[in-house]
């Protein structure tokens, strides 16, 4: 194998997408990070999608959608998990990254 200089992620994305597509790939990660703690949260309280879906009263299969970045999810829907997994739901207003 030839040496190959390694560079960073972020740089190889200025070279390979526009400033637009890099932010709409930022955004979708950002989604799927937030998604993951959802997941994350029911594994820590050692909850099943069925019990998340009982207590939450969204169907199970709706449950998997949403920790799979399938579906789009509501404020209701968040606000519904939230409660389930007996935690607060914070939504905040920050300046945008530059």
């Amino acid at each position: 194998m030839k040496n190959q200089k390694l560079i960073p992620l972020r740089e190889a994305a200025k070279e390979w997408f526009s400033e637009e597509e890099i932010r709409e790939l930022d955004k979708k990660v950002e989604e799927r990070i937030a998604l993951r703690k959802i997941q994350e949260l029911r594994k820590e309280l050692n909850l099943t999608q069925e019990t998340l879906s009982i207590k939450s009263g969204i169907a199970r299969s709706t449950i998997s959608k949403i920790e799979s970045g399938k579906r789009n999810v509501c404020f209701d829907k968040l606000v519904q998990i939230a409660e389930a997994l007996e935690k607060d739901l914070e939504i905040r207003f920050v300046d945008k990254k530059k």
